[in-house]
């Protein structure tokens, strides 16, 4: 049996090679169809590889929600917040596991003569290498001795350090903000951009000496982490009420990734579901043309049927050599279709910059159901020819 079908097999790509051009229309179907689904698949795992990512560099992951001072997108924040509000919302809602908490500022950095104008400072705790991935890739974090002792130090990120050093080290070197010295201790990894804001172009600062930086005791905003992720409207709901408490107001407001990402997977999911229809009709076009051109096979090749069946080959064999054919045509073009699907999202990502993530389980299904389109379309003249009277079969011409 094994025997029969490699050599099934080879007769099959023997005749597909004798017909160049009508096996390359035939499969022309099953490639558009499976090229669309590869592609888009792919860009779309790359896109929530990419929201994803961009949301973690807000410091908003999963694990998380966000407290923002201002309850009021459209007007400036008066932040009420206090650095001593970490211990106040931890005694209060003992279900927080940690919390980190950040105030931004902005300010031109000197080195000697060199001046980088206006880059993000970002005054933070020190649990925040663990908590929201910002660590450094040279020299080290600060500490909480240094956050409670409001130190001078600094971390720079990528592009500040390489504009303002070139090659040099830049640790151990001291820069100027807003009149006053801060050590270099540290270089930031490189995050990228968030939207228009490239995150490179950051100093991250204690945010005590943020607050003396800039002449307020105010934090913009806290990162709460709770101890159990399954509990988390109830932590914020524990927290919306302590913090009224403490404010006598609710001017604040919550963000968390999970909406956003929700949201952006129902898009992507949408946008798939919608291309794969379009996928599935190329299909049912391709494999109708398979159809109709396994049948002119028959047509073209009864005598060689009637010749077969006349030295002793079975139904069986008939049938199974007319379907490795037709499997063949689609598994073929099915192949072809994930190749050039490939091709065309890394192309897509390299321009658009984006990171290339491939949907093994998509190629697998997709070579899968291109296999499957050539047996369900082949059945029909497989049967075809093998229902064919050996006698009829020899005097056809």
């Amino acid at each position: 049996m094994i025997s029969f079908l490699f050599e099934s097999i080879k007769q099959a790509l023997r005749s597909l090679a004798s017909n160049k051009v009508r096996t390359a229309l035939t499969m022309l179907g099953v490639v558009i169809g499976i090229f669309s689904v590869i592609t888009l698949v792919t860009i779309g795992e790359g896109a929530k590889t990419f929201v994803t990512d961009q949301i973690l560099n807000l410091g908003a992951g999963y694990d998380s929600f966000i407290v923002v001072a201002g309850k009021d997108q459209s007007v400036p924040p008066n932040p009420k917040f206090v650095y001593s509000d970490i211990n106040y919302i931890k005694n209060r809602v003992p279900e927080i596991r940690d919390v980190v908490a950040l105030s931004p500022g902005t300010g031109d950095v000197f080195y000697g003569k060199k001046k980088f104008k206006a880059p993000i400072i970002i005054g933070i705790t020190a649990n925040s290498p663990q908590l929201l991935h910002i660590e450094p890739v040279k020299g080290r974090f600060f500490t909480q001795a240094e956050v409670d002792g409001r130190k001078k130090v600094a971390l720079l990120g990528p592009t500040i350090a390489k504009d303002l050093f070139g090659g040099l080290d830049p640790i151990g070197e001291r820069i100027k903000i807003r009149g006053n010295k801060y050590l270099v201790i540290g270089v930031t990894k490189s995050m990228g951009s968030i939207g228009p804001i490239d995150v490179d172009k950051r100093v991250v600062i204690p945010v005590t000496t943020a607050q003396n930086m800039m002449g307020t005791n105010n934090i913009m905003r806290f990162n709460i982490f709770p101890k159990d992720l399954g509990k988390m409207d109830e932590v914020k709901e524990k927290v919306r009420l302590a913090f009224i408490r403490r404010l006598g107001n609710d001017d604040f407001r919550f963000m968390t990734s999970k909406g956003l990402l929700d949201a952006v997977n129902n898009i992507l999911g949408a946008l798939t579901g919608f291309i794969s229809g379009i996928a599935a009709i190329s299909l049912l076009v391709g494999g109708i043309g398979i159809m109709n051109i396994m049948l002119v096979a028959v047509n073209e090749r009864v005598r060689e049927i009637g010749v077969r069946k006349a030295i002793g080959a079975k139904s069986r064999d008939i049938v199974l050599q007319f379907l490795v054919e037709s499997m063949l045509i689609s598994l073929i073009g099915g192949i072809l279709g994930i190749f050039f699907g490939l091709v065309g999202a890394f192309l897509i990502m390299w321009a658009i910059k984006g990171t290339l993530i491939i949907a093994w389980w998509a190629v697998i299904l997709a070579t899968a159901v291109s296999a499957a389109v050539g047996v369900f379309f082949g059945v029909y003249p497989a049967l075809r020819a093998a229902r064919l009277d050996p006698v009829i079969a020899l005097r056809y011409e």
